[in-house]
């Protein structure tokens, strides 16, 4: 015979599950923010050596408090680190690119590119070394070299930041862009987003770190974010994903198995307490 509290259990069981479910989501949701912050991002590119060695001795105040531990210690180090690199070797590495525009006489435009020893050629002038040399410092540089052969000459100066696009788009590759374009002008630069392209879902990967995720992408198209607004910088690599399609056919078939087992499952209960009834 069945015995006579059996029916009560599965609702103390429910009960336990749902307290469970919650309790994740509680903790899956109190993560979330700390996941998806970005290290560094309040750090703009163009930013001048006061306002970098500023930023500086703020997280090294951060490191010295005892109170800084954890993922925020190592994500802070790593701040600290990446400025401390930027004070001493400057921003620029070989395969950089810069566009100039110099007044003279006439306009005349030149796109100058970072060799091995860290020396760029301009308008056919004597080499210009940019070790040690911010973005910020660049128009400064450049315009005080060019001065020296040429007198009464303006200088403006466009650092391009050198991306990675890969994925559903149509001509996938390198390329230089303006970092003042919005993200979305990636895809144009690719020829274009591929049929079945995700662009609202795009993922950007600094060496083997992702810096921006799916769901960060979205707000960026939305807001019409620049490359340098969300610091995409020289080298990473920006993804296209293909959208996922749903297979109609395996779903139907995991239904079928799904509801014979369970029915199959019914009938062994049927069977069992039929049995222990006798």
């Amino acid at each position: 015979m069945r015995r006579a509290d059996q029916p009560g259990r599965m609702p103390s069981v429910l009960r336990q599950i749902v307290r469970a479910g919650l309790g994740l989501a509680l903790v899956g949701g109190a993560t979330l923010p700390a996941q998806s912050a970005r290290p560094g991002t309040d750090v703009v590119q163009r930013a001048s050596r006061l306002e970098l060695t500023a930023r500086l001795r703020d997280l090294e105040a951060q490191l010295a408090n005892a109170n800084t531990k954890g993922a925020s210690r190592t994500r802070t180090d790593r701040q600290a680190t990446s400025l401390r690199r930027r004070l001493i070797d400057g921003d620029f590495r070989v395969g950089d690119r810069f566009t100039i525009v110099v007044r003279h006489d006439t306009m005349r435009v030149d796109t100058a590119s970072v060799r091995d020893s860290l020396k760029v050629s301009i308008l056919n002038l004597p080499d210009l070394s940019l070790a040690g040399v911010l973005r910020s410092e660049l128009d400064e540089r450049v315009g005080t070299h060019v001065a020296r052969y040429l007198r009464n000459a303006t200088v403006r100066t466009n650092v391009l930041t050198r991306v990675a696009v890969l994925g559903a788009v149509r001509v996938p590759g390198i390329y230089y862009v303006s970092p003042d374009r919005p993200v979305s002008d990636l895809l144009m630069v690719a020829g274009g987003p591929a049929p079945e392209a995700a662009v609202d879902q795009l993922e950007v990967s600094r060496g083997s770190e992702r810096v921006i995720a799916s769901k960060d992408a979205k707000r960026f198209f939305r807001e019409g974010r620049t490359l340098e607004q969300i610091d995409i910088q020289s080298g990473d690599e920006v993804r296209i994903p293909v959208k996922r399609k749903v297979n109609w056919g395996v779903i139907v078939q995991l239904l079928f198995v799904a509801t014979s087992l369970f029915f199959g499952f019914l009938q062994f209960l049927q069977w069992y307490y039929n049995r222990q009834e006798f």
